[in-house]
């Protein structure tokens, strides 16, 4: 984690710095350090985006770009003019704010908005800057403790970012023909660190993903800072859930497109005599790099355009409408541009597509269960702050992105390629649309410093800063939020049953050095394999974005997997497969006679094809709650993603809580030397035992507690039945732990127990 931190920091710190002193010539050393990762970040997946789009992406010509970025930073930071009118503004007020003083007008203002930022540094406050900062860091917890992330996404952008590093473009791998559609961003620039690093696509993925999430809660500090509320915008960021499950689901390119926001309140949060022609270059920069990561963020930030548009024209000040209208230019070219992309290039795509809302109406129940708290706070904020400009523009924003999400209300609606293409972009839109926006009303009236600009025609400020009273309770519940929140993230470490791979998965894929060919993968999360031989094709893709697909195996080889049809693979040499103990197509592969297992951990299977059907057929048998008296029936958090149940396995898996003993009935088959036991381990136990008192070679034996699905084998007494195994356990106690699972309806326990789920039997000859 360490090492892509720092490789990050290296080549974005310096960019950062300096785009920080220019948009912000007032800041000083701790807002440029706040500001300067988001910034520095957002500038990287900009050019490795951009580079994508051209179709010139290499590694080499990534790191001279990285150093050409850094050389301009250099002279930005360093050259100074000795004639003072031949300094930039932003270089006259960095003067500014160390004391040189002049005598025209333009300098006048500059001194007197130096005044200003010199006034909130003195007063800020440093010790609820330092909770903030720490309360960022846990952003970095999870990488830290664990391989891979939780969620599905994750894959998908692993996929993409390998073929990236071994092709330089968004080409389907495997067997497929054809290329993905999805935003360039976010995979190069994965792919540019994995590269770098030699490292794993997944764990670059991983990494970059929740890097991003930790510059934007530091930028959104920075950006904040300048209003006397750096302190206060974390601690508001931390009222509201959003961006976090998001980013815990995997979701990292939605995060990280609000890395556009930190430049959009940077600049657009700011009174129109301390607003310069750059500033509107920054946030047209930042509304290019962020579409480059994600549309969403790039819409958001065009509705604060928007916000920003309709109060400004609003008002008498001369100034600030010619501003406004400067904005209001590039707000229209971007919007024109972005149309004119998504109706000629993707929306023809989706004309058969519905307009899609998975989780429902995005502006109902979801934006409630991912921002209530934070929703709450705003709502009296919003109402504090309805007499100044900073605060009518938020909450207009606010109010435009809830009108946006009106689109998932017409779900089904086909034949309408601009809503359908919205609904798709926006599809989780309760989680990252409103968190932004709604933590800047609550900072700005948190911050008992903040200065904003009235918007009543008669002088004086005319709100109150948040009560005391109430500051310090949403302090404390924030801390003790962050506290708890790291003590989730180190127990769920311990869960690796919650990947949407299994241990076993990953252990085997280290051991297909030397498979050539084709080989037939199921298409779920479990069988895209990202982190595949360069020698070997495999069959599944993810459905990411939108995909043009010319060519594929997929559909035949499934066909002729569950019809034996082996002259299809010989055909087409492929010669061998892989399953998952989370998928179906092992139980067909494991009763044919045309595939046999040359390779199997812990489930996880390489199948050979065998042409004249000369394979070990092993016998299949489920294990359900009748075959465990203490066992509760927990549901199998991939059902709806099994679609073949030989084993009649249904919906649920017997659980047996950690320190509750049993015996498992078993009815075994004649003729049969060998039986393997497949279970899931919740959590890591202490130690499992099982022991049967007839029917085993060696009737006391010890399963494995580490997290995920196993198998475990045992050899068979030729002279007795095996009609019992009994299971006990070293501890006697189970440990308590909070399963996201419940929270996401894929279960319905949410504070859980370790334990076991048993699967099914394996009787081999």
């Amino acid at each position: 984690m360490l090492g892509s931190i720092v490789v990050v920091l290296v080549a974005s710190g310096l960019p950062g710095w300096a785009l920080a002193a220019v948009l912000d010539g007032s800041s000083d050393r701790v807002r440029k350090a706040l500001l300067a990762p988001s910034l520095g970040l957002l500038l990287l997946y900009g050019i490795s985006g951009t580079l994508l789009l051209l179709d010139v992406w290499s590694l080499t010509l990534m790191w001279l770009a990285v150093v050409a970025l850094n050389a301009v930073a250099y002279r930005t930071v360093t050259s100074r003019h000795e004639v003072v009118a031949q300094r930039s503004h932003w270089q006259r007020l960095e003067a500014a704010m160390h004391g040189e003083v002049a005598e025209d007008a333009v300098e006048t203002t500059l001194s007197k908005e130096a005044e200003i930022q010199l006034k909130f540094q003195q007063e800020r406050n440093v010790p609820l800057l330092v909770v903030g900062f720490a309360v960022a860091l846990l952003a970095l917890l999870s990488p830290a403790l664990q391989a891979f992330p939780f969620g599905v996404d994750w894959i998908g952008f692993a996929m993409l970012t390998q073929q990236v590093v071994l092709e330089g473009e968004l080409v389907l791998s495997g067997t497929n023909t054809g290329f993905w559609t999805y935003p360039p961003a976010f995979p190069s620039l994965a792919a540019w660190s994995a590269a770098t690093l030699n490292m794993d696509a997944g764990v670059a993925v991983y990494r970059l993903g929740h890097w991003t999430l930790f510059a934007v809660l530091l930028g959104m500090m920075g950006a904040l800072d300048r209003h006397g509320a750096g302190g206060q915008a974390m601690l508001a960021m931390g009222l509201g859930l959003g961006l976090f499950a998001k980013t815990f689901d995997s979701g990292y390119p939605s995060v990280a497109s609000q890395l556009g926001m930190v430049v959009g309140v940077l600049t657009l949060f700011r009174p129109a005599d301390q607003r310069q022609r750059y500033h509107t270059v920054g946030v047209g920069l930042a509304l290019w790099c962020v579409a480059l990561i994600h549309p969403t963020g790039a819409i958001y930030l065009a509705l604060l355009l928007l916000s920003h548009v309709l109060h400004g024209v609003s008002l008498e000040d001369e100034t600030q409408r010619a501003w406004a209208r400067k904005v209001a230019y590039l707000a229209s070219a971007f919007i024109t541009i972005g149309f004119a992309v998504a109706l000629v290039v993707i929306a023809p795509r989706l004309f058969e597509e519905a307009v899609f809302s998975e989780y429902g109406w995005q502006g109902g129940r979801p934006m409630l269960v991912y921002n209530a708290p934070l929703l709450a706070v705003a709502c009296f904020a919003a109402f504090a702050l309805r007499h100044t400009l900073e605060g009518r523009i938020a909450t207009t924003w606010f109010a435009l992105l809830w009108l946006l999400s009106l689109v998932h209300v017409v779900e089904g609606l086909q034949h309408v390629p601009v809503l359908s293409l919205l609904s798709y972009t926006l599809y989780s839109m309760a989680l990252h649309a409103f968190h932004v926006p709604l933590a800047v009303l609550v900072a700005l009236w948190w911050s008992p410093t903040t200065e904003l600009t009235s918007s009543l025609d008669e002088g004086g400020m005319k709100w109150g800063a948040m009560p005391k009273v109430v500051a310090w309770s949403l302090t404390g519940v924030m801390v003790f939020g962050a506290v708890v929140a790291a003590a989730v993230a180190v127990q769920l470490a311990e869960h690796d049953e919650l990947l949407a791979v299994s241990p076993g998965d990953l252990a085997l894929r280290e051991a297909l050095t030397g498979i050539e060919g084709s080989v037939y993968t199921e298409n779920m999360h479990w069988g895209y394999v990202w982190n595949r031989p360069s020698t070997m094709a495999t069959t599944s893709i993810p459905t990411l974005g939108l995909v043009h697909l010319s060519e594929s195996e997929q559909n035949a080889a499934t066909r002729a997997v569950y019809s034996d049809n082996t002259s299809y693979f010989l055909e087409k040499g492929m010669l061998h497969a892989l399953s998952s103990p989370l998928g179906t197509v092992q139980w067909t592969l494991a009763k044919s006679p045309y595939w046999d297992s040359i390779l199997s951990v812990d489930g996880a299977t390489l199948w050979e094809l065998r042409p004249n059907g000369d394979g070990k057929t092993p016998l299949l048998t489920g294990l359900d709650e009748a075959d465990c008296k203490d066992c509760t029936a927990r549901l199998d958090p991939w059902r709806d993603h099994k679609f073949r149940d030989p084993l009649n396995l249904g919906n649920d898996r017997p659980f047996l809580p950690e320190g509750t003993p049993t015996d498992l009935s078993l009815q075994p088959p004649t003729g049969y030397a060998e039986v393997c036991l497949m279970y899931e381990v919740i959590g890591q136990p202490s130690a499992i035992y099982v022991n049967a008192t007839s029917g085993l070679e060696r009737p006391f034996h010890a399963l494995q507690s580490t997290a995920g699905y196993h198998q475990t084998c045992f050899e068979l007494n030729a002279t007795t039945a095996l009609d019992t195994l009994s299971v006990s356990w070293k501890s006697e106690e189970p440990s308590r732990w909070v399963n996201p699972l419940g929270l996401s309806g894929r279960d319905t326990v949410l504070l859980d127990q370790t334990g076991i789920k048993f699967q099914w039997l394996e009787w081999r000859e």
